[in-house]
């Protein structure tokens, strides 16, 4: 038999400092003091797009909620700065040519060779301490029914937790996105067993050792002193398994506080976890406290000896004298109930494995708390207490003072997020864990562009000429390829899409230019009654675009004439103007045949045109044609993109869209699209140039609430009556309106949608830019000589005219 005595350490451990004891539910932690605890991830709104009433408002609706609490009641209101340095992955993603997986790679390698991308993660703790059991002992007097006064103690206390935290929750949630720390359950490959991960754990972890990794439940969920791997070591410089740790704390405060007084702390391109402690005290309690400092300073007011004799000199402590009625203030706030006060602990945790690099950040993060008018000091023999005191659900440690009420609170805990954008594509009609459409390295903190909010992906592009929208939208193009199956369908004006068009392997048509040989046959499919129906309305518009007005009997020859075409091999324009009856459908249709002007484009014998993954329809010839000419082959077109849609991930780009919306029968069938085309998982991408004939489409509403995404390029003139009033339309508040007066042209752009808002730099590259943004006369004259020189070989050769070397190892490569 072994001797274990020796072996048996019986002295305190660091997992004694800690206070956690078992998961007594879902999402809730029971305290070794009693406490309960649960927590919350969260995003606040971007306060820097927001005016200063709506900043204020948040505020005002945070105190409201904070002020609810009291006596026994904590939160801890967490600010996590982590490094991102993920990049969609290239097995994620199903580039079908060598053009676009290039351009995505360079974008890769620029995110990867940049440093500083730092991301923020914001965490709310809740902790409650139920009173002590003697004192909650009069329930059984005064309830009388048994059930109540037969009730254990625990659970009443845990059913009392979760009817506040529930209605925290729901109040939060009409300020802020909020989600609760739950415990998940995942089976293995085999599905024979269950394994639990709980959030909360993993944050409680993170906070321990300042690494983020899932943490499963034991079947027994109690007895937690196991989290408390880390080996901590004690001293001037403490070590938490190796690395070094150093506290900021928050010292001193300034005369008066406004909202996101301390935002420049989550843009530091630094790693850290900033903790904001506050301990509710009751209205009584509170009050004793005040009453106490105020007769604190009151006997400053007078001098010691014109007390202690009777004597009025006229030597008095005017500073005192402010205090005491700051304080009086402050009573009278804490009565009023409108405000609650509380202790009020801020630091900041930093972690390294170099104790002089360590040091830099520290004095880096002081010195910025300095300069926004806060008292700060790094922490030495106090390092212990104040890491102890930032753990969540710790009462005891590092308690400050004085107290602050709950509206300087809700100015100084950081509420507001600089927002990123999902990691993932948040379409339910994409695979799970589709990556983003773009991700940028734009300033400290990346960001992830998705058109999509939920299953609509409908999206607005507002900019005047020159600001950069024509590479805006080829980017989007080139990123969209990415997800498998992709279809993509622009309508061009400018030919700004057809360097990537060729590069790409798309189908590349000049609708109605010099030298086309693209010829339609709209009448062809007639199989189906959907068929059937759409050609008899394609023929009335055509008969009206003529200026004849249609009647029912118009309608009847229409319809009889096109059920005879479907049962005949001929379905050409010309062979439904000889069969129909009408001499007036006769005379209006003769300009769309063989012997009017239209009848090379619209009166052929078959179609020739065959639609791939990627086309691009060049229409600013066929706009210089009118509308009679313009509107007949649309809305064809339209109709072939509509029997393409099966469910695949598909997008519908509208260049200069305002030719569109500028038409009747454009504005019925966008509107159409636009309520219909998500649920064949399509997003709809409208760009103009013109705010004004976007303004006077008559459908503005239905873009608004049908788009929710909305990118908006630099525009100077936004601060003008008319144009700002057409921002203020689409939702954009005067805040907005200067950022997007103010932004650079080309560079950066401004996006806005119910997830968040954010202007970006797009981060373009030499190869991106040959491709997206080569849209100037001379280059497209170039790159179609190169096209008919080289034919599929013309992206090498044109990369190495741009200077660009090992052209031809960037494309295999790729």
């Amino acid at each position: 038999m072994v001797a274990l005595r020796s072996f048996r350490h019986k002295g305190p451990s660091f997992s004694d400092l800690l206070p956690y004891a078992g998961l007594v539910d879902n999402g809730i932690m029971l305290l070794k003091d009693g406490s309960l605890m649960a927590g919350w991830y969260f995003a606040g709104p971007d306060s820097e797009s927001s005016t200063n009433l709506e900043r204020n408002e948040v505020v005002r609706q945070i105190n409201s909620i904070f002020a609810r609490l009291g006596s026994g009641w904590m939160i801890q209101v967490e600010a996590v700065r982590v490094p991102s340095t993920a990049y969609p992955p290239e097995e994620d993603c199903h580039f079908p040519d060598p053009v676009t997986r290039a351009i995505d790679r360079e974008r890769r390698d620029h995110f990867e060779r940049e440093r500083g991308h730092y991301e923020s993660e914001h965490a709310l703790i809740l902790t409650y301490r139920p009173p002590e059991r003697r004192r909650a002992g009069l329930v059984r007097y005064i309830y009388s029914d048994d059930e109540s006064r037969g009730a254990d103690y625990a659970d009443t206390v845990l059913d009392s937790f979760r009817t506040s935290i529930r209605e925290i929750e729901q109040y939060l949630g009409n300020v802020m996105s909020i989600r609760r720390m739950v415990t998940r359950e995942t089976e293995d490959e085999g599905g024979f067993r269950v394994a639990r991960y709980d959030e909360l754990f993993q944050f409680i972890q993170f906070c321990i050792t300042g690494e983020n990794h899932p943490v499963r439940l034991p079947d027994v969920p109690m007895y937690l002193d196991w989290l408390a791997t880390a080996q901590y070591q004690h001293g001037l410089s403490p070590m938490v398994d190796g690395r070094f740790l150093a506290i900021v704390a928050i010292d001193g405060f300034p005369a008066a506080s406004w909202p996101g007084i301390l935002n420049s702390l989550d843009l530091m391109p630094l790693t850290y976890r900033w903790s904001s402690r506050f301990i509710f005290l009751d209205e009584q309690e509170a009050r004793q406290k005040l009453e106490r400092t105020r007769k604190k300073w009151q006997q400053k007011v007078r001098p010691f000896f014109d007390q202690l004799f009777q004597t009025q000199s006229r030597s008095l402590d005017q500073d005192a004298m402010a205090m005491v009625a700051e304080t009086e203030d402050a009573i009278a706030q804490a009565a009023s109930q409108l405000v609650a006060y509380g202790y009020y602990t801020p630091v900041i945790v930093l972690f390294d494995e170099d104790h002089a690099r360590l040091q830099d950040k520290a004095e880096a993060v002081r010195r910025l708390i300095q300069a926004e008018g806060f008292g700060a000091r790094i922490e030495t023999l106090n390092t212990t207490e104040a890491y102890l005191g930032s753990m969540p659900g710790n009462w005891y440690a590092n308690i400050r003072e004085p107290l602050i009420n709950t509206r300087n609170l809700a100015d100084l805990v950081p509420l507001n997020s600089v927002w990123s954008g999902s990691p993932t594509a948040p379409c339910p009609y994409y695979p799970p864990a589709t990556p983003p459409l773009m991700q940028v390295a734009s300033g400290s903190t990346p960001f992830r562009l998705n058109l999509h909010v939920d299953d609509v992906g409908h999206t607005l592009v507002f900019g005047p000429t020159g600001s950069g929208k024509s590479t805006l939208l080829s980017l989007i193009v080139a990123q969209f390829r990415r997800y498998r199956d992709a279809q993509i369908f622009v309508f061009d004006k400018g030919a700004a899409m057809l360097p990537l068009t060729l590069a790409t392997g798309g189908d590349h048509y000049d609708v109605g230019g010099e030298g086309t040989s693209l010829a339609f046959c709209p009448l062809g499919e007639l199989e189906t009654e959907g068929d059937r129906a759409w050609a008899s309305g394609w023929i009335e518009t055509l008969v009206a675009m003529q200026g004849t007005q249609v009647t029912p009997d118009h309608r009847n020859a229409i319809s009889r004439q096109i059920g005879l075409l479907s049962q005949s091999r001929g379905r050409s324009l010309s062979d439904f103007v000889s069969g129909v009856q009408l001499r007036e459908i006769k005379t209006a249709l003769h300009h769309y045949t063989v012997d009017g002007p239209m009848g090379q484009l619209l009166d052929a014998e078959e179609d020739g045109l065959s639609l791939s993954s990627f086309q691009t329809f060049e229409i600013e010839q066929l706009m210089n044609m009118g509308e009679r000419n313009l509107v007949p082959v649309l809305l064809y077109l339209f109709r072939r993109i509509e029997k393409r849609l099966t469910g695949a991930p598909s997008l519908i780009v509208l260049d200069e869209a305002w030719l569109m919306l500028g038409h009747p029968t454009f504005r019925d069938k966008i509107r159409e699209w636009l309520k219909v085309l998500r649920k064949a998982n399509c997003a709809v991408v409208l760009a103009t140039q013109s705010i004004s004939d976007a303004e006077r489409s008559g459908i503005i509403d239905v873009l608004k609430e049908s788009c929710p995404t909305k990118i908006c390029l630099p525009n100077g003139a936004a601060r003008d009556s008319d144009t700002r009033t057409f921002y203020e339309r689409i939702g954009f508040n005067e805040r907005q309106i200067e950022i997007v007066a103010s932004a650079t042209p080309k560079r950066e752009y401004y996006v806005a949608s119910p997830e968040g808002r954010r202007l970006f730099d797009m981060a373009l590259g030499p190869v991106t830019l040959s491709f997206v943004g080569a849209s100037g006369k001379e280059d497209l004259k170039r790159i179609r000589a190169l096209a008919d020189q080289f034919d599929g070989e013309w992206p090498v050769h044109w990369l190495h005219e741009r200077g660009i070397g090992n052209a031809s190892h960037i494309l295999i490569q790729a």
